[in-house]
């Protein structure tokens, strides 16, 4: 007697239909049974390797990036944030609130790691890049003098071209003096990045600092950090003539130390998911709030969010659900529609929506997974999605109903 073999689990309720199950095994063709060239082999077991802290692992909780730290894999155990080498040594890095969800993904240069929780940002480094802060008290007067590395620069009220400037200590950049203390801080801000406008803002001939920028800046503070990565930046000097600034140390200082700092997110939003393409940093904003759809991006080799770098999902006003980053391009599954962005290389549009690739099944949250270059996913009708050239299903109608059983019960509470 012939008895075929079950290719799955299956129960078709519906119909009635007697439930066939398939335990701890997988299908697969068999060259080596010749009678129907199938078979049926047993799962791997599991093996139990470390314990890591005391908590539940959260979901999205286990984290590591081929080429950073190291190869360390980061594990978030309640609300503890654990980095585990290769050598199986743990290390309690520092606290991640909240029991919901996290996405983490990581930087190769400088070494970064971004820890979403849904209610905040936070970013971790095992080689910090040095920095400093000069702080303002009062008034900024023409002729007073900044000092970053191995640069000079000078604020003044006459035009910013007079002599011949050069970024030494005799012949400073000239940087425009501004009606306020916060305007002449801003303005030396765009000097030191060469943002603004050569000429009018600052001397014409000026180029960017090659040994800091600018990390943040406020009305009274300009926090500043090395370029190079490390300890090298704890010699970039740091210097200054006026009577009501000051920097913070005549260095800047903590490059090469360790560091787990949360991350300022304009509006205070949330951020629910992180992913890292083209040295860009992508910033899912918590959904709701007129804000569905938005994304914040952090530009390549900072740490905090320009209120400005953001754009959102055009298509429909549904909720995004998280980023998913599929080779060159990223993901941004929702309820009801799926949009694909690629970095565009333009500067003032540094990501575009990719058209005419549509998959308008919308997801079930949590459901998108990425496979080399295609993605799997779980539609609100429950159907399981293979999506790469083509959208395609790959789901029997049994398991599509059990599908739609748990997204019924989930939606019910």
């Amino acid at each position: 007697m012939r008895i075929p073999l079950a290719k799955a689990d299956y129960s078709r309720s519906v119909a009635e239909t007697p439930a066939i199950p398939l335990v701890n095994r997988y299908f697969e063709s068999d060259p080596t049974n010749q009678k129907d060239q199938v078979g049926l082999l047993v799962r791997p077991g599991l093996k139990k390797w470390l314990t890591v802290g005391s908590g539940n692992i959260r979901e999205g909780g286990i984290y590591s990036c081929p080429g950073a730290f190291d190869e360390a894999l980061f594990v978030v155990s309640g609300t503890e944030l654990w980095r585990v080498d290769q050598d199986e040594t743990k290390t309690l890095i520092g606290t991640v609130t909240g029991t919901e969800a996290v996405s983490m993904t990581a930087t190769d240069f400088p070494h970064q790691l971004f820890v979403a929780n849904g209610a905040g940002l936070k970013v971790y480094t095992d080689n910090a890049l040095a920095t400093g802060t000069l702080t303002s008290s009062g008034a900024i007067s023409n002729g007073e003098q900044v000092r970053i590395g191995s640069v000079y620069y000078q604020w003044t009220s006459g035009s910013v071209d007079t002599g011949t400037p050069l970024g030494t200590s005799g012949a400073p950049w000239l940087v425009r003096l501004g009606s306020t203390a916060a305007d002449s801080i801003a303005l030396l801000a765009d000097a030191i990045g060469a943002t603004a406008e050569a000429g009018t803002d600052y001397s014409t001939a000026l180029v960017a600092n090659t040994e800091a920028a600018v990390n943040s800046i406020t009305s009274t503070t300009l926090i500043i950090r090395a370029i190079a990565e490390g300890t090298a930046g704890n010699s970039v000097a740091t210097t200054e003539t006026g009577a009501n600034i000051a920097w913070g140390g005549a260095t800047l200082s903590g490059g090469g130390g360790t560091s787990f700092a949360s991350v300022t997110v304009p509006d205070n939003d949330g951020i629910i998911s992180v992913g890292y393409i083209a040295s860009f940093v992508i910033c899912v904003v918590a959904q709701g709030f007129d804000k569905n759809g938005r994304f914040y991006w952090i530009e390549p080799l900072e740490s905090t969010i320009e209120p400005l770098n953001y754009a959102a999902a055009e298509r429909s006003p549904d909720p995004v659900h998280e980023v998913v980053v599929v080779g060159d391009l990223f993901w941004l599954p929702g309820t009801s529609t799926n949009e694909i962005w690629y970095p565009s290389g333009q500067e003032a549009a540094p990501f575009l929506r990719q058209q005419g690739r549509l998959y308008d099944k919308g997801t079930w949250e949590g459901t998108v997974i990425r496979i080399m270059d295609e993605v799997l996913t779980i539609d609100a009708h429950g159907n399981v999605w293979r999506i790469g050239a083509e959208p395609q299903i790959v789901s029997t109608p049994g398991i599509a109903q059990r599908f739609r059983e748990a997204i019924n019960a989930q939606r019910e509470g």
